[in-house]
């Protein structure tokens, strides 16, 4: 079938608030990162900006890009030759209790940042999962020493300011690192872009990042006759 990309949530389910190759992204998985997003707020002193603000709509398009994200990794991880083993994830939630002294601690420390056990282990498969299927999408990554050198023309006056940086030989590794993390980004995000026209992605109304993100004066413009 063709792509329903933006013709207003017609095939997105009710209970979605978005579909990636016909698999619901849930309004209960959406609802339950919101409460989690504003409990974290909540914990370090900050209100949950209101409901229809630009800053709202900022939050709420991250948190659908960030299910989508973890639909489209899923559903690439056959492909792409990638998995998480229910043992990886237990392992590191054992490690976690170790470093926080105990599942009692550890469970109440999820409880004020509005999160549970069942949670916390399904956001360290998704990370398990997304970090190995980027491994592989940007195994190609490279910087080359025209690049380098162009940085380095470039930004000479930051790294001119600090010692440790204000030749090329010696600022060149960390001029490497910030140039390949571009690239792996880069290739990431292209990725990503791909997979989901592959897939096919369709938003419920009012849930398009795109849309959430774009100018806010173009929202308030089509309200009122």
């Amino acid at each position: 079938g063709g792509f329903a990309t933006g013709c207003g949530g017609s095939s997105v389910p009710s209970d979605a608030v978005a579909t990636v190759g016909g698999a619901s992204v849930t309004k209960a998985d959406f609802q339950q990162l919101l409460t989690q997003a504003q409990a974290q707020m909540k914990a370090s002193g900050m209100t949950m900006p209101a409901k229809g603000s630009a800053t709202y709509d900022h939050y709420v398009a991250q948190i659908v890009d960030y299910l989508i994200q973890e639909k489209v990794v899923a559903q690439s991880a056959k492909q792409l030759e990638v998995s998480v083993t229910d043992k990886e994830v237990n392992d590191q939630i054992a490690q976690i209790e170790k470093a926080y002294g105990g599942e009692k601690k550890v469970l109440s420390l999820l409880k004020q940042q509005g999160m549970t056990m069942e949670l916390l282990k399904r956001s360290i498969r998704n990370q398990s999962l997304a970090q190995r299927a980027a491994a592989v999408v940007t195994k190609k990554a490279s910087v080359s020493d025209a690049q380098i050198q162009a940085y380095w023309k470039a930004h000479k006056a930051q790294y001119l300011k600090k010692k440790k940086t204000n030749t090329l030989a010696k600022a060149k590794a960390t001029i490497k690192q910030t140039l390949l993390s571009a690239n792996q980004q880069q290739l990431w995000n292209a990725w990503l872009s791909a997979r989901e026209k592959a897939l096919g992605v369709a938003y419920a109304a009012g849930y398009d990042p795109a849309q959430l993100t774009a100018s806010p004066s173009a929202s308030a413009s089509s309200s009122g006759g």
